[in-house]
């Protein structure tokens, strides 16, 4: 059964992470995604994320897998004339270069609308494109340290950035729900337009309740560190005997629940915690005493006697734990993939479940330029044009 976006394709010349993993989902969702990559290089992904012993990029197979490699030297005149060829019979041309970087190569939206009236021209930035950072390059690292989530990150006085690409990933869902926006009011109008997504921009939105609530109160919050400023009611994360785990909030009407749940039910009633407010203001020594209390006993003893109270938890996992739960594995969010260089292997598949058009993610990344033959001749290039192509280095 093909996927939901089955019929659509994308001219993808997107690098890293941002740009790529937007265009990875629609590749899972069924869309043919072509990749265009500078010949003889391929794009920054191709080398991030190396394994050193077998030299292999899981960072590129995670961001890329499904979709078909075209090179094509872009500052050349023939290169530029080949991606205006190609974006005539494409849907969507998505990049996340510097802003101002495809109009330097003739490449902007009005080139591609004026060959293409129905495009969906998608252009992701790091800051946005207007005032002064309007050319400012950056990546993920930055938009986490512009947006003030670092600010809110950790304990003690250094900033700190989450362990994982956050804003490239929130990113390329913005970016992604942009194009598949515009693809649908195109089949109501008939025309395309132009999609613009930033880093920054995606950060606040993520933060929009946190922010507003600056912007009303003129309060700057706290350091999360192990919980959340704005949501105090065991709102944290505890040590274990053999691990750590967190509480997402215990409701007021369920305190007594908890305090009977793990085994301190004298809590409920203890002057210094017997009401909502009193647990808010002295938050602080209720997490010390239940750090204590909790370090007493297992993490997986503390989750099925608070599971049982109907009390929201869960363990703190490592990558090899998540990768074995089973939890994660009964609900498809990895899948097994028979690799062509690596043999059997699994991935992070595509989190959305369709009960009529799945989604995809098995297949393997291409090599570079592996489909650069056969996606020109699809496009109407005959064997000659193609081999004058690369005679001029042009892919």
């Amino acid at each position: 059964m093909p996927g939901p976006l089955d019929g659509i394709r994308v001219l993808d010349f997107t690098i890293a992470q941002q740009g790529a993993y937007a265009t990875l989902l629609m590749a899972d969702l069924g869309a043919e995604v072509i990749k265009v990559e500078p010949p003889g290089r391929g794009e920054v992904g191709r080398i991030l994320g190396i394994d050193r012993k077998t030299g292999f990029s899981a960072y590129f197979l995670a961001i890329n897998r499904g979709k078909k490699s075209l090179t094509l030297d872009l500052k050349a005149p023939q290169g530029r004339e080949v991606a205006l060829r190609l974006a005539r019979d494409c849907d969507v041309v998505v990049h996340n270069f510097r802003p101002g970087v495809m109009e330097k190569l003739g490449l902007g939206y009005e080139a591609f609308r004026a060959v293409n009236p129905r495009i969906i021209h998608a252009a992701a930035s790091a800051f946005g494109t207007n005032g002064t950072l309007g050319r400012k390059p950056g990546n993920d690292i930055l938009a986490q340290a512009m947006s003030g989530l670092m600010s809110v990150t950790g304990e003690g006085e250094a900033p700190l950035p989450a362990g994982a690409a956050l804003a490239d990933h929130i990113g390329a869902l913005t970016l992604g729900f942009g194009i598949v926006s515009a693809l649908l009011c195109r089949e109501r109008t008939g025309v395309g337009q132009q999609v613009e997504t930033s880093l920054l921009g995606s950060l606040l939105a993520a933060q929009s309740w946190e922010l507003t609530h600056y912007m009303l109160s003129g309060e700057l919050p706290a350091k999360a560190g192990r919980g959340h400023t704005h949501l105090p009611l065991l709102w944290y994360t505890y040590r274990t005997r053999d691990g750590w785990m967190a509480l997402g909030g215990v409701d007021p009407s369920r305190w007594a629940a908890f305090c009977r749940a793990i085994g301190r039910p004298e809590l409920e009633t203890d002057e210094r915690f017997d009401s909502v407010g009193k647990r808010i203001r002295r938050r602080s020594a209720l997490n010390e005493e239940l750090d204590r209390h909790f370090a007493a006993a297992d993490t997986s003893d503390w989750i099925a006697a608070l599971e049982a109270a109907d009390i929201f938890c869960a363990p703190v996992l490592d990558y090899a734990r998540v990768a074995a739960d089973a939890g994660v594995l009964a609900n498809g969010y990895l899948t097994a993939t028979r690799h062509p260089r690596l043999g059997d292997a699994r991935v992070v598949a595509c989190p959305i479940a369709f009960s009529d058009t799945p989604a995809d993610s098995s297949r393997p990344e291409p090599l570079l330029g592996e489909h650069t033959q056969d996606v020109l001749r699809e496009f109407g290039y005959t064997e000659g044009a193609v081999a004058e192509l690369r005679g001029a280095g042009i892919v």
